[in-house]
């Protein structure tokens, strides 16, 4: 799913009271930047990865009204790219230059635009726990040689290696070993190691 959000900030406002014939100038800075959120359908948690604002677009108009239709036609003009920005931004820089007594005195406005692309993902732990076991998979002779042959999987409580349901075997970042299949139920509903709760991965 994508979205984009514009946010409007003016950081100059500059009357010239003794000149009202000067030129009513705007100058319009048009950045963007991006925003990734990645919603875990399992855990429902979400987690947010952006990058910096560059500059897209700058340049200056000036007005000769303060009508609507007028800024948004010299925007529109200038600003091709994001015409879809227009309207409401001239909205915005009409209202400004009212305020600041357009007709009377003449003024400088700098307006920043910053357009935030969005993109959410939504992922499941599926790919990740899967991943996480077929790394970790270790055969029962390896097991034997770290002297864990009568240990016991700690979520289903079978024997890992004789148990009456043999399987692949996965020892975890955290050096506890579970049966695979075990391991991939229990990521279903956990992002932890069973045992000692140690996270392994960004929920």
């Amino acid at each position: 799913m994508n979205s984009r959000k514009v946010e409007f900030r003016f950081t100059n406002l500059q009357r010239k009271l003794s000149s009202p014939s000067h030129a009513n100038s705007v100058i319009v800075e048009i950045d963007t930047k991006s925003e990734e959120i990645f919603v875990n359908q399992t855990t429902d948690h979400q987690t947010r990865r952006s990058t910096p604002a560059t500059l897209s677009c700058l340049d200056t108009i000036n007005l000769s009204s303060s009508s609507h239709d007028h800024i948004r036609s010299l925007l529109r003009t200038r600003f091709a790219s994001h015409h879809w920005l227009c309207d409401d931004l001239a909205s915005e820089i009409s209202t400004a230059a009212i305020d600041l007594g357009f007709g009377r005195n003449g003024f400088t406005i700098t307006v920043v635009v910053t357009v935030t692309y969005r993109t959410v993902s939504v992922t499941s732990n599926n790919k990740k726990s899967l991943r996480i076991v077929l790394l970790g998979r270790i055969k029962a002779e390896e097991l034997k040689s770290l002297k864990m042959e009568t240990e016991s999987c700690s979520i289903c409580l079978e024997n890992l290696v004789s148990g009456p349901k043999p399987s692949d075997l996965t020892r975890m970042t955290c050096s506890h070993v579970f049966h695979n299949p075990c391991l991939l139920e229990w990521f279903m509903r956990k992002n932890t190691c069973p045992l000692c709760r140690t996270e392994l991965y960004d929920r």
